[in-house]
Formats: structure tokens, sequence, C-alpha cells
């Protein structure tokens, strides 16, 4: 028996087959695809492959599709196949959240999750937020908010509850261990802070937790502390720091080298190069400097670690890096989603990033497992990588 195939799929298909086509010439105009998909009669043909599954499925299966699920899956499975990690698909829940991580703005309770077992569980809990105040915690889930079960509202509806504008207040019921307690809080939008201080004697000390578009303004800010205070000698911090924003790194590295050295060296899929300099080198570093890093610095924080072992001759500490040196160009679709490419590679001009990382000149042991929780319950004399970086600032200092 012949069925004909649904207006609505139809168009469906047709809306998929335009993206997926968008997405393949925009692909080609920058070299990233050059030979996936050989010519246009070789789309035809996956386009009619597509047609036909669809047609036998709906013609002789015995159960209903879920239209919304399929698009998805259809989506995500041609980027799957692109054998590269770091190219991404997200949902338009995901790139929401993933521009609103970029921005360095925070609308929710104060804490990322996944979810597990079809509960919101908690990875991340936002420094000075509504959830760190309520005493949330890194691996607890979230089972009802406001009475109603998170498992039956479905994990996205349930996370969005927790994105309601800002002043919604809420009530939480936490699972810790198996025991339940509850929690009430209200949303807000705050910015996320990416940058903290720290002096050691006449020693300062700059953490960067990730680049995002308010790193600059924050970095300046506290570097510009630190000089009022007199300090001689720079330390930075930039272990866990996995952001992808490079712009921000960059940005923040032409104003610490000397006026027109190079920040970076950009190479395209076609090999070709392109050379980012400082324009002002304003606020150039002229002390004694070093960058602690370990496994968990990645992508602009290994760039930022190898220009300024370039650049001022800063000494890095700690372990190699995780070796991330892609640059990601973000392309939004039609219906709020959006897909992540790697198109170039970033490079200093000693150090190459891309599958190699940045090799510490002093290396130190990490601290048990070097996550945030642990690090903060460390300090100058208990923080084996610290403690090192210390020593070698100390021992280029001048004699007093």
């Amino acid at each position: 028996m012949n069925r004909k195939i649904p207006l609505g799929l139809t168009i469906a298909l047709m809306a998929i087959a335009a993206a997926i086509t968008f997405i393949i010439s925009t692909s080609y105009s920058m070299g990233i695809f050059n030979g996936l998909v050989a010519d246009v009669q070789q789309r035809a043909e996956m386009y009619q492959k597509l047609e036909q599954i669809d047609a036998y499925v709906r013609a002789y299966y015995d159960g209903t599709i879920d239209e919304d699920k399929l698009i998805e899956a259809l989506a995500n499975g041609y980027i799957s196949i692109l054998e590269d990690a770091d190219a991404k698909y997200l949902t338009a829940q995901d790139y929401t959240l993933y521009r609103e991580h970029l921005s360095g703005t925070h609308l929710g309770i104060g804490v990322y999750t996944y979810p597990d077992g079809g509960y919101p569980t908690v990875s991340e809990v936002l420094a000075n937020s509504p959830a760190s105040t309520a005493g949330i915690s890194v691996g607890e889930s979230i089972i009802e908010i406001n009475g109603q079960s998170a498992l039956d509202l479905g994990y996205s509806a349930a996370t969005e509850l927790l994105r309601s504008p800002a002043g919604t207040q809420l009530e939480l019921t936490i699972r810790s261990g198996g025991v339940d307690r509850t929690a009430v809080v209200s949303t807000i939008q705050m910015t996320v802070g990416t940058v903290r201080t720290a002096t050691y004697g006449s020693l300062g000390c700059i953490k960067i937790t990730e680049f995002n578009e308010k790193t600059y303004q924050q970095f300046m800010a506290a570097y510009s502390s630190l000089q009022s205070q007199g300090v001689n000698a720079l330390l930075i911090d930039l272990r866990n720091n996995s952001g992808e924003l490079f712009d921000s790194a960059v940005n923040i590295l032409g104003a610490l080298l000397p006026s027109g050295a190079d920040v970076a060296i950009n190479i395209g899929r076609d090999g070709a190069e392109s050379v980012y300099e400082t324009a002002s080198g304003s606020r150039m570093i002229t002390v004694p400097t070093a960058v602690i890093v370990n496994s968990r610095t990645k992508g602009p924080a290994e760039l930022f670690a190898a220009v300024l072992k370039d650049g001022v001759g800063a000494s890095i500490v700690g372990t190699q890096t995780a070796g991330e040196g892609d640059f990601f160009e973000t392309y939004p679709l039609y219906d709020g989603s959006a897909i992540v490419l790697p198109i170039s590679t970033l490079r200093s001009t000693n150090i190459e990033i891309e599958g190699v990382g940045v090799k510490p000149d002093y290396e130190a042991p990490v601290a048990f497992d070097d996550t945030d929780e642990e690090l903060a319950l460390l300090d100058e004399t208990t923080d084996p990588a610290l403690k090192r970086a210390i020593e070698v600032l100390t021992s280029l200092l001048p004699p007093e």
C-alpha cells in the first residue's frame, strides 16, 4: 500500500536539505570540507536516499515518529561523522546557553547542569550566586521545582524553569547521597566573575578561570589594581581554564606585549597564515612574570601562556597543557540551533599548540586531581605549583 508523504514532512525535508546545503556551501568557501561531498550529484544522491528511507518508514513502520527528534538526529548525525571531536551541533537550547556562557553573563540561580537519570545534576556552581549562598554543590541533583517532579517535567523544561526571569522564587528539592533537602532561591541576571587576585608579599597573582566577553575588562581592572599596589613580579594562574573565546585572550595580550609584537599566528585549513599584532602595548609587562598551567589548560589559555613566554619571557610552571589550538567559528541555523566548527589553528611565534601543548619550564606536581574545588582549599604553602611559581619569581627578583 502506497502512502503520500505528508506536506509537513516534505517541507521539513526541504528545510533540512536547504540547511545542509547552506552548511556545505559555507564550508566549501572556507576550505573546511573540501572533498567531503565530491559534487552536486553526490549531494543529490544523499537527499534521495534520505527521502527513500523516510518514505519506507512512513509507509510500513507501525509506530509514531517524533518529527522534532528526527530533525535533531539528522543534524547531530551529520556533524558526528566529521571525525572531529571539536565540531559540535547545538540545539536551540544549547546554543542559548553557549552564547550566554561566552557573553560572561548568567540568568538563573547560578548553576550549570547535565541530565543524570532524567534529573538536572549540578556540574558547576557560580561564585556569589543564589545557588552558592544556598549551599548547592557540584554532584547534587535537583529533584523537584516548585513541587513539580523534574523527572516528570523533563530535563529541558526543568532547566528552563531554573532560568526563569530574574526575581522568580523557586523552591527546590535537592538530593545528595540519597538524602533530600529543600532550598529556596531566586533567579538573577548576573555577571560571571572570571578573574581573581591575590598577593604574596611583593608578588601579585591573577587567576583567570576562563576567557569570555567580560574577561578583558575584569583582567585589566585586576592588573591595574596590582600595579597600584607596587608589585614587583606577576603570576598568572591559568589552571583549568578551558574557555573558548580567543578574542578576549588576544585583546589582553595586545595590551601586555610591546607595541607591534606578534600576538598570535592564525593558520587556515588551506595553510595560509595571518598574524595578529599588538596595537599599542599600553600596559606592557615590565616585571618578572610566571604562568601556572596544567593538563586542563586549553585553547585560548594555552595561547595566552605561549605568547607570554615568547613575548615577555614568562616562565611556565606546572604540567603540560592540553594541546588544543583550534580556532572555532559558530554558524547559527534557521531554527535557533547552531553548529560550531574548527576553521583554523592558532599558535604563538615559537610554540605550536595544537596536538602538542605548552611544556612547562619548571614542572610541579598536581594537587590531588587539580580540580577547582581542591585548589580552592590550598594556599602558597600547600599548593605545589603555586609554591614552585613563587620560588621561581623570587629567584628572578634583584636582591634587596
